[in-house]
């Protein structure tokens, strides 16, 4: 069997950019389908999320590299 492998810090801060904008996305097409404001509520889902993802990178980098 091969031996685990850690990604490198940089990858880990791209999937959670990847990872918190997209649910920001799912998020925000939701709230977009009940207010019938679709565009609206999607580019502030994803805002949301990337903002969210910020917030990870910046006050909590412990938690993106799994120490």
């Amino acid at each position: 069997m091969a031996g685990q492998v850690s990604s490198p810090f940089w990858v880990k801060v791209i999937a959670t950019f990847t990872g918190c904008g997209s649910i920001g996305a799912l998020v925000g097409l939701l709230v977009g389908a009940m207010t019938d404001d679709v565009g609206r509520g999607l580019a502030g889902g994803v805002i949301a999320g990337l903002l969210v993802a910020l917030a990870l990178v910046v006050f909590r980098p412990d938690l993106i590299r799994g120490n």
